[in-house]
């Protein structure tokens, strides 16, 4: 008896396996056959949906990239110790790591739709994610960027003009034992940076390198004529230090303006025809008076 009920439970499972694998390819052969094949009007208002979504999503990289940078300025400023720079680091350009993942996600979404793969739109696409895809890219180069010239220039590099004391009797040394900590983490600094940066904290280390070197000789003299001479050459050499290290700034902000014009222009130029075409395309619906093909 005990194996004959086993038997019929068996049974049982098998038949109500078979009917649920019917019932879904029933299900699966209605969808196949009887949805309505080609692009659908609401494929197209999906896929200008998604690109409206995409094109205001890149508003939110400034102001979020403004907040890493005061909040990572003002931790880095304080002398917090590493574990707190890290822990601010970290909860503050995830952010922006996450929006970046996000609008990834889209583009790669907005890449499975059939809409894309009609020919008068797939180039127009191929051009809008090649572009959007840019910016991104872009302004995660931004994030790294901010936080090594923070790191640097807003790390050792600040007490040059911050802390020193230029009357002091031991100024000198000092500035030199400072400078070579500056020049140190502009160095580093240089690690992963894009080349606009990278030639930004070279022009740095110049003027630096400039100034380490006239207060060595500060601390070279032999006797205290020829110190005075030198420290008097140091001083009015750090009279100009002001004017060559904004000679560096503005000509790193003059190429960061410039590539950040012609990515925005170039992504505006491709989400302006891409809309254009999806706005055609969903005319053709309404000329026809169909929802399909």
């Amino acid at each position: 008896m005990e194996s004959g009920r086993g038997s019929s439970r068996r049974t049982g499972i098998i038949v109500v396996a078979v009917v649920l694998a019917l019932v879904a390819g029933g299900f699966g052969a209605w969808f196949a056959f009887l949805r309505p094949t080609g692009v659908q009007r609401a494929d197209v208002e999906r896929l200008d949906k998604q690109r409206g979504i995409v094109d205001s999503s890149m508003n939110l990289y400034d102001p979020l990239l403004e907040e890493f940078t005061a909040r990572y300025t003002n931790v880095v400023a304080e002398e917090e110790d590493e574990q707190a720079k890290e822990q601010v680091f970290n909860r503050e350009s995830d952010l922006i790591k996450r929006e970046s993942a996000a609008n990834t996600g889209r583009l790669d979404a907005m890449a499975a739709s059939p809409v894309t793969q009609e020919a008068e739109i797939a180039e127009a696409f191929r051009r809008f994610k090649d572009q959007y895809g840019a910016v991104i890219a872009y302004n995660d180069q931004r994030l790294i960027n901010t936080a090594n010239i923070t790191r640097s220039v807003g790390g050792p590099c600040a007490r040059l003009h911050k802390d020193l004391n230029v009357s002091g009797g031991n100024y000198a040394q000092e500035y030199v034992t400072t400078a070579d900590s500056c020049l140190l983490a502009l160095a580093g600094a240089k690690d992963k940076a894009d080349a606009d940066t990278v030639q930004l904290l070279g022009g740095i280390e110049e003027v630096i390198k400039g100034q380490r070197a006239k207060q060595q000789e500060v601390l070279d003299a032999t006797d205290d004529l020829a110190r005075l001479a030198k420290r008097t050459t140091a001083g009015v050499a750090l009279l100009e230090i002001n004017e060559a290290l904004n000679k560096v700034r503005t000509t790193y902000e003059e190429a960061v303006k410039a590539s950040s014009t012609k990515l925005v222009d170039d992504a505006n130029a491709s989400n302006a025809e891409l809309e254009r075409l999806l706005k055609a395309r969903l005319a053709t619906f309404d000329a026809a008076g169909q929802e399909g093909k």
